[in-house]
């Protein structure tokens, strides 16, 4: 399963309870009442714990989490960054 479909799986699965099924790359996740800061908590321990992808806590903001593809492009720019640093320290 790719990124994305991780995502917009344990969206529909763990934090839409209760809303519709089908859920949208593009879908605003704050303006539609899915996330909401306990969700977001629950969205960064998602991705740490089962993406292995530690996100710095300056990177929890509403631009980065607004939507699933957002989070997807988010997710591949921080792992560009670590890739680079990485890359520095070797």
């Amino acid at each position: 399963m790719d990124t994305q479909s991780a995502i917009a799986d344990f969206i529909t699965k763990e934090l839409a309870i209760g809303r519709a099924k089908e859920l949208h790359p593009d879908d605003d996740l704050l303006a539609t009442g899915v996330l909401d800061s306990l969700g977001l908590m629950q969205l960064v321990l998602f991705i740490e714990e089962h993406l292995g992808v530690k996100v710095p806590d300056e990177d929890v903001v509403i631009e980065n989490f607004r939507s699933v593809s957002a989070l997807t492009a988010y997710l591949a720019r921080l792992d560009g960054r670590q890739n680079e640093s990485e890359g520095a320290a070797a």
